[in-house]
């Protein structure tokens, strides 16, 4: 009778070893599991500010639009907003917490700190116009309504590591558009800035050889692959 009870006890206790090991295996394999980015916020890149970081860019959508400022690149970072890498963003990149969605904390971070840390990871990646913090300034073909005869409109170009980049067009009569272009020059979302309000709205874009060919609304531009490279 002893015997039996002791080999009861002596299963049991294997049996709870087993529990604990399968259930401790389980959890540090759902712990290791990357974050899986919401779709609705349009993220893209390979991290931000450097590839393999955990914050990504994000681009136009319906849960964005409100967020996009020619003045600065929307960046998203998985968690709260007391998160290492958001904590990080506020601290070495000057942003700013925006919103929160969908587990992700969005962050809006200023041009030129942006620049400024692509910059001092990558010297010689990209030439910057001189006295700005853009990657490069200068004119390009533009036409800011219907029946508009086609001008040369200035532009200002933010590249960045991962490839992707954003072009910002200044009308002459005041304001500015800005196009976000992903790292295979693809067109990821547009925004205009002119009385302090940011605006996302559709855009249309083919290409004609090596010139990006934009149509947003009435608005015309043709942005070339070498802006957007800079080679």
């Amino acid at each position: 009778m002893g015997n039996s009870i002791n080999l009861f006890r002596s299963a049991a206790a294997l049996a709870a070893l087993v529990f604990v090991t399968v259930t401790s295996t389980a959890h540090g394999a759902d712990a290791s599991e990357p974050f899986a980015w919401p779709a609705s916020l349009a993220p893209f890149g390979d991290g931000y500010p450097k590839a393999g970081d955990a914050c990504r860019r994000l681009g136009e959508s319906p849960a964005t639009a409100a967020y996009l400022d020619h003045t600065a690149t929307l960046v998203g970072c998985p968690g709260g907003a007391d998160s290492a890498s958001v904590r990080a963003m506020l601290r070495d990149h000057r942003g700013h917490v925006v919103g929160q969605a969908e587990g992700v904390t969005l962050i809006s971070v200023p041009i030129d700190a942006a620049m400024s840390s692509a910059a001092s990871r990558h010297k010689n990646e990209h030439p910057k116009a001189k006295g700005t913090a853009f990657s490069a300034t200068g004119k390009l073909p533009c036409v800011r309504s219907a029946g508009q005869t086609a001008g040369m409109c200035r532009f200002s170009v933010t590249r960045h590591s991962d490839r992707t980049a954003n072009v910002t067009v200044y009308w002459p009569g005041g304001g500015a558009r800005t196009i976000f272009f992903g790292a295979d020059g693809v067109v990821t979302g547009v925004s205009t800035t002119t009385t302090g309000q940011s605006l996302a709205e559709k855009s249309v874009a083919r290409k004609n050889g090596e010139v990006n060919l934009i149509s947003i609304g009435d608005e015309r531009y043709e942005i070339t692959d070498s802006i957007l490279s800079g080679k």
